[in-house]
C-alpha cells in the first residue's frame, strides 16, 4: 500500500510538471496578443518597450518636438515610460503611404485620451459597443479605438472591416486563431527573449531598390525573420528564407558583398584604422547558408552601444 501511495504521489507531481511545462511553452512558444490582433500584412513589426523603462530617456530629441509636447499635456501619455509594447502590421514595406494597422499596449488615461481623440476626430463611429474615432490624415482615414484600459488599436484604410476585425478579435478570443499568415508560419524561428522582431515578405517585382539605388532584387520571392535579443551585448539575427538553394546562394552574395562594402567604407572614413568597437561588430558578423535558408548573425557590443547613446546626448 505504501508503495502504491509513493507511486500514485510521483504520478500526480510528473502530471503537474508536465501541464506547467505546457503552459510556459504556449506562452513562450505565441507571440504577444498585440501581435495576433493585427490583420494581414506583408510587413510585421513587435516591439518591447519594456525593459526601456528603466533607463534615463529624457534627453530623446522626441522631448522638445511641440506636437509631442501638446499630446502630452492632453493625454498626459509619456511613450518613453508608459507604452509597453507595439505591433504593427502594413500591406506595402516599401510604400510609406501603404495601408497599416497598429496594436499599443501600455497604461492610458482613458478619458484625457478620449477627449483628445475626439478633437482630432471628424467624425465617430460605434460598433460593438466600442467606439471608433475617425481621424482625415490627407488621403487616408485613421481609425483609432480604446480596445480596453491598456490596448488601442490604430488603422490607416479606407475601409472599417480590417478595425472591426481587430475588435471582434478582442472580445472573442477564438477568432484570433494563430494570428496573420506570417506569424502563424514563422513565428517559430524567432528566438525567445526577443525584444523586437520583424517579418517581410518580398513579392516578384522586378528593379526592386532600396533608398540610394541599392539593387535587392535578390530578397523576390523570399520571407525575412530579423530579431534584436540583449544579453549584455545586442544580438541581432536574420534569417532568410528562399524558394531554393540556388536563390539562396544569391542571398549570400549578396549579403557577403554588403559586408565588403561595409569594411570598406569604414576603413575609408578612418584612415588609421577601424574604432575598436567598430571593428568588434564587423568580426562577429557570420553569414551562413543551410538549404533554402540564409542566416546573418551581428554581436553589437555594449560598449558601442553606450558610446552610441552618448554620441546622440551630445
Amino acid at each position: 500500500m505504501r508503495r502504491y501511495r509513493t507511486v500514485l504521489i510521483l504520478g500526480l507531481i510528473l502530471v503537474v510538471a508536465a501541464t506547467a511545462g505546457v503552459v510556459v511553452y504556449q506562452r513562450i512558444a505565441r507571440p504577444s496578443r498585440a501581435v495576433l490582433l493585427l490583420p494581414e500584412g506583408n510587413f510585421l513589426l513587435y516591439v518591447n518597450f519594456s525593459p526601456a523603462h528603466f533607463f534615463d530617456l529624457s534627453q530623446m530629441p522626441l522631448q522638445s518636438d511641440p506636437g509631442y509636447q501638446d499630446f502630452l499635456q492632453q493625454t498626459g501619455f509619456h511613450f518613453e515610460h508608459d507604452l509597453d509594447t507595439i505591433a504593427v502590421s502594413q500591406h506595402n514595406p516599401g510604400d510609406f503611404d501603404s495601408e497599416s494597422s497598429a496594436i499599443f499596449i501600455g497604461r492610458f488615461d482613458q478619458d484625457r485620451l478620449s477627449n483628445y481623440l475626439r478633437k482630432l476626430s471628424v467624425s465617430n463611429e460605434s460598433y460593438a459597443d466600442k467606439t471608433i474615432y475617425v481621424i482625415r490624415n490627407q488621403s487616408h482615414l485613421v481609425r483609432a479605438c480604446m480596445l480596453d484600459a491598456n490596448t488601442i488599436a490604430v488603422t490607416n484604410m479606407q475601409s472599417a472591416e480590417p478595425m472591426h476585425s481587430i475588435i471582434d478579435k478582442s472580445r472573442n478570443p477564438r477568432l484570433i486563431g494563430n494570428g496573420p499568415f506570417l506569424v502563424e508560419n514563422y513565428y517559430r524561428h524567432v528566438p525567445v527573449g526577443s525584444l523586437a522582431w520583424a517579418m517581410f515578405r518580398a513579392p516578384s517585382a522586378q528593379g526592386s531598390e532600396l533608398p540610394g539605388g541599392v539593387n535587392v532584387d535578390f530578397l523576390q520571392n523570399t520571407v525575412s525573420v530579423a530579431s534584436i535579443r540583449y544579453t549584455g551585448s545586442i544580438r541581432f539575427r536574420l534569417e532568410v528564407f528562399s524558394q531554393n538553394e540556388a536563390d539562396a546562394k544569391r542571398v549570400v552574395e549578396a549579403a557577403n558583398t554588403f559586408l565588403v562594402l561595409g569594411r570598406g567604407a569604414t576603413e575609408t572614413l578612418n584612415p588609421g584604422g577601424p574604432d575598436k568597437d567598430v571593428k568588434a561588430v564587423f568580426d562577429s558578423i557570420q553569414v551562413q547558408e543551410n538549404g533554402n535558408r540564409t542566416v546573418v548573425t551581428i554581436t553589437i557590443p555594449q560598449e558601442f552601444v553606450q558610446k552610441m547613446a552618448a554620441s546622440m546626448n551630445h
